[in-house]
């Protein structure tokens, strides 16, 4: 594997530069997709194989389509040919019809993006059959009926193609869909990722994101408030170094994490000065620019980090990781934009409670985020109890996912407490209550591993790197436990294990935890390879216990940060 800038270069911080960038990382996509369905990967994936190409196809237009004459000729000269067979019904590499909550859907309002923005490239050089088929396609996308969330948007940006390329469609259609968004408004700028949705990656990169773009191409700016409130506390969510703390689904995504500072330029919505904007943006997406997220070809792989299909949900494919491309939307605004412009300015440790996300963000004097999480997890979603429900998140140390197998080397759990009636096979927080924080930034948060054992976790983080664990356990079965601290890279690490406190140290970073409650034992584990965001191999300081039915207090004290 390899990073962007080993196969491509440095990234230039310029908009010409993000312009080249967006080309160097979809081209390699399009070329592929390009010589049709039958080249696209197998990948594991509950859509079909088709669908799966088509992301690979579209998907790229979201950074490509802004870039606009830095993509060559010959390349949207290949992409308007092959988006042409790919909805012509009576073409082999036809992507098929549309029908309610499909996934061609999503694609669509890619086609709608790019056709919004590009339509000399796109539209103006097809023969009239190939645009009455597109037409007919976009429009059959912009009426069909969408997963009730997020999804709400793609229609609106489908309407959006049809409305540039002059192709008439019922402005009421887009306008419902608008209003059903309204409805999910939970307040502090956050969106309910449909009914009893999260608050995770899906309202900057979705939701604010699309509601920016919308506003630049429409005037529409009915959502431009919740997300210039959102991007307040967004600026939370990235350390330093440019990482964003990884939390949730979809992170195979990756860089699209970064969408929203470069949304709100397009939009010239300054809900943070551009100075800000510009820093997290350009830091973002240098930070990913050294991971190794290429194949020898150039193209995304699936993972996070490095590449592990593992670690993502059942509907990423090899054409999905184009997502990212959203990081690109804001070459709209000119090279003489200020967030172009501007001198990137660093910011500071803080703390930073959103109690519509039940999350706090604090980000050390190191420049390190944790998030205290109290969000309950998502059981439709693959691995979705460790991406949503465990206590603690870190950008210095990721997270681990669980995987079937015996002992605390499977459970992995770091930011997490478990429990096991046999010492093999762990439980932790799945259904829970939705965590509460007070006015000291401290999440507290309820759950029930069984019917009769209830634990009540509060956690507190400080800007010094470390966080506080204090969970009440009331138990009617005998249990052993195990919590974990952060884990860090496995080769060359130095393990320091005393009475009750265990501490390791590789690669330049430190993870401890302490017992303070003086009832648990401490050691060092090594989790199942891959099972890590971050790193193949990792290992784990953990606090082990057993309780007999009754009541009992657990306190620890957790640290990671730089030697």
């Amino acid at each position: 594997m390899t990073s962007p800038r080993h196969c491509f270069g440095p990234l230039d911080q310029t908009h010409d530069g993000w312009a080249a960038a967006a080309v160097e990382i979809g081209k390699p996509a399009v070329d592929l997709a390009a010589k049709g369905p039958g080249s696209m990967p197998v990948t594991m994936s509950n859509h079909s194989h088709t669908e799966n190409w088509f992301e690979l196809l579209t998907r790229p237009l979201w950074g490509l389509a802004p870039a606009g004459d830095r993509v060559p000729g010959e390349l949207w000269a290949v992409l308007a040919e092959t988006i042409a067979r790919a909805l012509d019904p009576e073409d082999a590499w036809y992507v098929g019809d549309l029908h309610d909550a499909n996934q061609r859907c999503v694609e669509a309002a890619a086609v709608g993006w790019a056709l919004a923005l590009v339509p000399d490239r796109l539209w103006d050089p097809l023969p009239p059959k190939a645009k009455d088929r597109i037409a007919a396609w976009l429009g059959s996308a912009y009426a069909t009926g969408v997963v009730d969330s997020n999804w709400h948007y793609f229609p609106v940006f489908a309407g959006h193609g049809l409305e540039r390329v002059g192709v008439e469609h019922d402005p009421a259609v887009a306008d419902a869909h608008l209003r059903r968004i309204g409805a999910f408004v939970l307040g502090e700028g956050a969106f309910e990722d449909g009914p009893g949705g999260r608050v995770d990656y899906y309202n900057p990169f979705a939701f604010h994101t699309y509601a920016l773009l919308h506003y630049r191409l429409s005037g529409d700016g009915r959502f431009v408030e919740p997300a210039a409130e959102f991007a307040r506390r967004f600026r939370s969510w990235f350390a330093a170094d440019g990482a964003a703390v990884p939390y949730g689904r979809s992170l195979g995504y990756r860089f699209a994490q970064g969408s929203l500072w470069g949304a709100l330029a397009a939009a010239d919505v300054e809900a943070v000065p551009w100075s800000e904007a510009a820093g997290f943006a350009r830091r973002h997406l240098a930070w990913w620019w050294d991971q190794p997220i290429l194949d020898p070809e150039g193209r995304l792989t699936i993972g996070y980090r490095y590449p592990n299909d593992a670690l993502v949900e059942q509907y990423l494919t090899a054409g999905s990781p184009w997502w990212a491309s959203k990081v690109f939307v804001g070459l709209p605004a000119g090279a003489d934009h200020a967030f172009w412009t501007a001198e990137p300015a660093v910011p500071g440790p803080g703390v930073e409670p959103h109690r519509a996300a039940r999350a706090v963000h604090v980000r050390d004097r190191g420049g390190n985020v944790t998030r205290l999480n109290g969000q309950a997890w998502r059981p439709k979603m693959r691995g979705g109890q460790d991406t949503y429900g465990k206590f603690a998140y870190s950008t210095l140390a990721g997270f681990s996912r669980a995987m079937a197998g015996p002992g605390l080397e499977s459970a992995a759990p770091d930011g997490a407490l478990v429990f096991s009636e046999d010492g093999r096979h762990w439980r932790g927080r799945e259904d829970s209550e939705e965590g509460n924080i007070d006015e000291d930034g401290v999440l507290t948060v309820t759950w029930r591993p069984w019917e009769d054992v209830t634990v009540t976790t509060s956690v507190e983080a400080a800007v010094d790197g470390w966080h506080a664990r204090v969970h009440v356990i009331d138990t009617e079965r005998a249990l052993y436990s195990g919590e974990g601290g952060w884990c860090v890279p496995g080769v060359g690490h130095v393990d320091d294990v005393a009475e009750g406190r265990a501490a390791v140290t590789s690669q330049g970073m430190r993870s401890e935890i302490v017992d303070t409650g003086g009832n648990r034992d401490a050691a060092v584990v090594t989790p199942m390879p891959g099972t890590h965001v971050y790193w193949p191999a990792t290992v784990l300081p953990v606090l082990e216990g057993v309780l007999a039915p009754g009541r009992h207090l657990y306190r620890a004290r957790v640290f990671v940060g730089r030697e």
